[in-house]
């Protein structure tokens, strides 16, 4: 790991993703407490969900364009700047009781529409930044170590400042993570990053829109011609609505069933990653031999029966240790699924459409999350909370078991070079992670 902590570049980009990561875990989870407490309502929590993966998601189609047109670099700083003036006016919005909540759920769409700009943009940027294209996978377990270290202090830090501060004050915490963030990739120098991320503007403003389309739907071509690709995309597309209703139901579940709270909700956030993170240490302790699209199946049978003791009891220690449970057994979901990606796209995919490519990945995993979330504050009142958790353990199951003969073949080239017994420490994402920003 040294090559890469030598290189200042990559210091900076880790850095700056790391304090990004922290702030939104904070400001997300005060953001749906809020809600949560000032509507009570199911329906008002999976729309603040959906309004900001949607938009996201929408915001994708043209962001890869943007992306392979425009210096990467600069287009992450300007995101980060204009995201972190939306949280100030949310914190402005949200010492109003007059304010209606159509304002939240505008100012959350502002923040969706410009948010892949950094989440696929820093993806494309990082192949740039890594001296050694070897490292590349080392590079993302890395990246990867970063996410889990947030989510598990980030929640439980949240649920402890919420309750001292309040919701507002946290988010204005995640304002000033984002400035952070922008000032730490103004400080990556030009000469840290090759040619192909310092693109510039790619011919005149008329015939930037004329071609749009046709650059839109240059990643999907790409995609839709590679069977096993497009299985594995669609499978993870599943997996990702399957666990939409955990992210709108575990806020109530902690206030309405465990009586926690808000540090309630941070511990069970805080047990996800804390499972993550042992899972993590055991899978980088044995050489994994397993075929990748056995594996992957698997965990989302695995994660289906973890969750589904939430259906069954309203405990704090069952909920902790299901959620701890949950976390270990999807630990080498992102590793696999993007050193799978990652494979294809060092033999096939030039660096001028990089970001296409991985947004199109992104447009259609991406809006697995929000459609789970969404359907979930319909679901509620019928289902009841524990209900919904159950049908979604129960889908994710059934999801996992239709994969296995459809992924079993994904790489029958042979083990990915993660996989070869390099010895390095394999980090995982927590499950909100590959649901928004780190799906690819």
């Amino acid at each position: 790991m040294k090559e890469l902590w030598n290189h200042s570049g990559f210091r900076w980009y880790w850095t700056g993703l790391f304090l990004s990561s922290l702030g939104n875990s904070f400001g997300w989870m005060a953001l749906s407490w809020f809600v949560m407490k000032k509507t009570g309502s199911p329906v008002a929590m999976g729309g603040v969900v959906l309004a900001f993966m949607l938009s996201s998601v929408a915001a994708g189609l043209v962001v890869g364009v943007l992306l392979d047109r425009f210096n990467r670099r600069r287009l992450i700083i300007w995101d980060n700047i204009l995201r972190g003036l939306i949280y100030i006016a949310l914190v402005l919005v949200l010492q109003s009781d007059s304010l209606p909540l159509w304002t939240v759920y505008a100012l959350i769409i502002m923040a969706g529409l410009l948010s892949p700009l950094s989440s696929s943009g820093a993806q494309a940027l990082l192949p740039r930044l890594v001296p050694d294209k070897n490292l590349l996978v080392r590079a993302n377990g890395l990246m990867e170590s970063q996410w889990q270290m947030t989510g598990l202090f980030g929640p439980a830090l949240a649920g402890m400042l919420i309750a001292l501060i309040g919701e507002s004050m946290v988010l204005l915490v995640d304002a000033c993570a984002m400035f952070l963030c922008a000032f730490c990739f103004y400080r990556i120098s030009a000469e840290s990053l090759d040619d192909a991320s310092q693109q510039s503007a790619a011919g005149k403003p008329g015939e930037f829109f004329r071609s749009l389309a046709a650059d839109i739907l240059t990643g999907y071509r790409f995609l839709f011609k590679r069977s096993q690709l497009v299985w594995l995309i669609l499978f993870t597309f599943f997996f990702n609505m399957a666990y939409g209703p955990v992210e709108v139901a575990l806020p109530l579940y902690a206030d309405q069933l465990l009586k926690g709270g808000s540090l309630s909700l941070g511990l069970l956030w805080s047990a996800l990653a804390g499972g993550a993170l042992l899972g993590s240490v055991l899978f980088s302790a044995v050489t994994w031999r397993i075929s990748t699209g056995v594996t992957l199946s698997s965990i989302i049978v695995l994660w289906g029966i973890t969750t589904l003791p939430l259906a069954f009891f309203s405990r704090t220690d069952v909920a902790i240790i299901a959620m701890g449970l949950a976390g270990l057994s999807f630990t080498p979901y992102n590793i696999m699924y993007r050193s799978y990606l990652q494979k294809k796209k060092k033999k096939n995919i030039p660096s001028e459409m990089l970001g296409r490519v991985l947004t199109s990945v992104r447009t259609i995993t991406g809006t697995g999350m929000p459609a789970g979330a969404g359907i979930s504050g319909v679901l509620i009142p019928l289902l009841g909370l524990q209900g919904l958790l159950g049908v979604a353990s129960a889908a994710c199951i059934v999801i996992g078991l239709f994969a296995f003969p459809l992924l079993r073949g994904l790489d029958s080239s042979g083990l990915l070079a993660v996989q070869e017994g390099s010895g390095q420490t394999l980090q995982p994402a927590r499950q909100e992670e590959i649901k928004k920003g780190e799906q690819v």
